[in-house]
C-alpha cells in the first residue's frame, strides 16, 4: 500500500529521495538501483521519472543526499561518507546498511523533543489533578477518587487512543466539579441567608439587647458581604476576646443579681417579723386592758402596770433591730442594684468593642455607619446642619518605607489621639482605610467645619509624634463637606473624598471644601 506523500514537497529531489530511502529502510529492501527506482516512482509517479532514468539516475540521487546529509546535518558526516564511498563502489549492501543507520540517526533527531514535552506535560498534568484537584475536592470523597483514577489514566496513556480517553474522563471530571460548585453556592447562599434572618430576629426577643447589639453587627456585617476568610477570621477574633470579657462581667453580674435577691428576701422577711411582732404586741395590749378592767385590787394593777412597762420596753426594743437591721437591707439592696447598673454599662461597653478599630480605637466601618445614621436622623429632626471631614495622612508610603510599619501604626495612633483631644465631645473620628479617617461633626455648617479641622492640623504640627526619641511631623490633607437634604451617606463620603484629594495635589496639608458645599460668595 503507498503510504502518504501530501506532505513532501516532490519538487525537491533531495526529500524525495530521503524519503526513499526511508521507506526502503522501514520496509527492509535491498537498496538496489531496480528498488530505489520503484520506490522513487511510488512517491512521484511514473510520469515525474525521466525515461533514461536508471541506477546511474538512483546512485546521482544517493551521492546528492549524502552531500545534503553532509551540509544540512552535520553530526552524519560520516555516515554520509560512508555511504557516497559504498555508492561510489556500487556495493548496494553496504549503501542499505549505511542507509538504515542514517534513518535510525534522523528519526529520535527529530522526535525526541517531541516526546519529551509530550511527557513532560502528561507528568504535569498528573501532579496537578493528584495535588491541586483532589486535595481540594477532599469534602467530597466521590470526586476525590474519581479525580485520582483520572490522573492514573493520564499517567498510562500512551497513545493516541489513551490520550483520548484521558480527555473525555477530563471533560466529564470538569462537569461535575461544576455542578458541585453550583451547589455549594447554593448552600452556602441558604445558609448565610438563614443566620442573617437569625441574626436580625434575635434583637427583637430581648427587652433589652444592648449589650449584644454589637456582636449581633459584626456577624450581620459578615455575612452581609461576600465571605473572605480574613475578614472572617477578624471577626471571629474580636467576637472571641468580646466575648471572654463579656464572660467575665456576666459572672459579676449574676452575683450581683443574686445578692440582691437574698437581700430583698432578708428584707421581706424582716417587714413579716415586724408586723407579727407588733400583733403579739397588741394582743398582749388588749389582754392587759381586760385585765384591768377586771380587777379591783391595787397590788394587781401595778404589777400589770410593771408588766405592760416590760412588754412596751421589749415591744420597742425589738423594733429598734428590726429597724435597724431593715436599713442595713435597704442599703445592701442599694449597693447591689448599683453593681449590677455598673456590670450592665461594662456589657455595653464591652459590646462596644467590636465598633471600633482594634489599633487605634477610633470607629471602624461599623461604628461609624451607627454614628452617621444618628447624626443625620437628628440633622433632618432638627433642620440642623452636619458635615463631615474625610482626612488622609500625607506622605504615609514613605514614612512606612523609611521608618517601618510599627513606626507608621504608631503615627496612626498619635493622629487619633490628638484628634480626640481636640475634637468636642460630639464629634467622632473613624477609621475608613489604612491611613484615611473620617470626622464626623453634628450641628456644624462647612465654614465651622473648615476652622475645626484647620486647628486640628494646627494642633497636630505643634504636638510632635516621636520616634526614638525623634520627632516627626504628621501632617494630613483634609476634603469638607457638608450634608445636603437627604444626601447618602455614600454620596456625602465621595465629595468630601473628591475635596481631599483636590487637597493633596493642591500642596498637602490643606483643607479644602467639596464644591458643591461651598458658602455663597466663597471661592
Amino acid at each position: 500500500m503507498a503510504e502518504p506523500t501530501e506532505k513532501l514537497n516532490l519538487s525537491n529531489p533531495t526529500e524525495v529521495a530521503r524519503e526513499t530511502l526511508r521507506r526502503l529502510a522501514m520496509r527492509r529492501i535491498a537498496p538496489t538501483p531496480d528498488n530505489y527506482q520503484t520506490l522513487y516512482e511510488e512517491i512521484v509517479g511514473p510520469s515525474a521519472v525521466p525515461a533514461a532514468a536508471g541506477s546511474a539516475t538512483a546512485a546521482s540521487v544517493l551521492a546528492g543526499l549524502a552531500m545534503d546529509l553532509t551540509l544540512h546535518h552535520p553530526a552524519l558526516a560520516a555516515s554520509a561518507e560512508a555511504l557516497k564511498q559504498a555508492q561510489r563502489a556500487g556495493d548496494w549492501a553496504q549503501c542499505r546498511k549505511q542507509v538504515g543507520q542514517i534513518v535510525l540517526q534522523l528519526k529520535p533527531a527529530r522526535g525526541a523533543g517531541q516526546l519529551d514535552t509530550l511527557g513532560l506535560l502528561r507528568e504535569l498534568l498528573v501532579k496537578t489533578l493528584e495535588f491541586g484537584v483532589a486535595t481540594q475536592l477532599a469534602h467530597h470523597p466521590a470526586l476525590a477518587e474519581k479525580t485520582r483514577r483520572l490522573a492514573a489514566t493520564v499517567h498510562e496513556a500512551n497513545s493516541i487512543a489513551g490520550l483520548r480517553d484521558a480527555a473525555s474522563g477530563l471533560k466529564s471530571l470538569w462537569i461535575d466539579v461544576d455542578l458541585h460548585s453550583s451547589h455549594l453556592h447554593d448552600q452556602q447562599e441558604t445558609l448565610k441567608r438563614i443566620l442573617l434572618l437569625l441574626v436580625e430576629n434575635i434583637g427583637e426577643l430581648l427587652d433589652d439587647d444592648t449589650w449584644l447589639r454589637g456582636q449581633l453587627d459584626v456577624v450581620q456585617t459578615v455575612i452581609t458581604g461576600p465571605l473572605k476568610i480574613q475578614a472572617l477570621l477578624e471577626a471571629e477574633k474580636r467576637l472571641k476576646e468580646v466575648i471572654y470579657k463579656q464572660s467575665l462581667v456576666k459572672h459579676g453580674l449574676r452575683e450581683a443579681t443574686a445578692t440582691l435577691k437574698a437581700t430583698m428576701t432578708s428584707f421581706v422577711s424582716r417587714m413579716s417579723d415586724a408586723v407579727a411582732a407588733n400583733d403579739d404586741y397588741q394582743q398582749t395590749i388588749a389582754a392587759h386592758i381586760e385585765r384591768i378592767s377586771r380587777t379591783e385590787d391595787v397590788l394587781e394593777l401595778n404589777r400589770i402596770l410593771e408588766n405592760l412597762l416590760d412588754e412596751t420596753r421589749s415591744a420597742q426594743s425589738d423594733s429598734r433591730r428590726v429597724h435597724a437591721r431593715m436599713i442595713e437591707e435597704r442599703d445592701a439592696a442599694q449597693q447591689a442594684g448599683s453593681r449590677i447598673k455598673q456590670l450592665e454599662t461594662e456589657l455595653a461597653a464591652m459590646s462596644a468593642l467590636v465598633r471600633e478599630d482594634p489599633m487605634t480605637h477610633s470607629l471602624n466601618r461599623r461604628g461609624l455607619d451607627d454614628e452617621f445614621a444618628r447624626e443625620a436622623s437628628r440633622a433632618e429632626r432638627f433642620d440642623t446642619p452636619f458635615s463631615i471631614a474625610v482626612l488622609d495622612v500625607d506622605n504615609f508610603k514613605a514614612l512606612n518605607d523609611r521608618r517601618g510599619h510599627k513606626t507608621g501604626d504608631e503615627a496612626l495612633i498619635h493622629l487619633v489621639r490628638i484628634a480626640k483631644e481636640e475634637l468636642r465631645l460630639t464629634d467622632h473620628i473613624a477609621r475608613i482605610g489604612g491611613e484615611e479617617f473620617l470626622i464626623i461633626l453634628p450641628n456644624t455648617a462647612v465654614a465651622e467645619a473648615v476652622r475645626i479641622i484647620t486647628r486640628l492640623q494646627r494642633s497636630l504640627t505643634k504636638k510632635y509624634f516621636l520616634d526614638n526619641n525623634e520627632r516627626v511631623l504628621i501632617t494630613f490633607s483634609a476634603g469638607v463637606a457638608e450634608r445636603r437634604a437627604a444626601e447618602t451617606q455614600e454620596a456625602l463620603i465621595a465629595r468630601a473624598d473628591g475635596a481631599m484629594y483636590e487637597a493633596k495635589h493642591s500642596g498637602k496639608n490643606r483643607v479644602c471644601v467639596a464644591a458643591e458645599s461651598l458658602p455663597d460668595g466663597a471661592e
